[in-house]
């Protein structure tokens, strides 16, 4: 795949996620980014390298079992 420069709202949309997150991620170093001008930029093999090292078995990442209610009829 060709490597291009993708704009904020590109990486928003290919994640579904919204603009903090993404700010939050490239702050953070999870996810690298350059700056063109005054514009941030992610390349998409970088944005690849992130969606396939994603872990969906971390525990914030877990969708919590729905647990059995523990409530008595009287």
């Amino acid at each position: 795949m060709e490597n291009v420069l993708l704009k904020i709202p590109d990486v928003m949309e290919r994640l579904s996620v919204g603009q903090t997150k993404v700010y939050e991620l490239m702050s953070s170093g999870q996810l690298r980014s350059v700056k063109v001008g005054r514009a941030r930029r992610v390349p998409s093999d970088e944005l690849e390298r992130f969606m396939a090292e994603l872990d969906d078995t971390r525990p914030n990442l877990r969708i919590p079992a729905s647990r059995p209610s523990t409530a008595r009829a009287s």
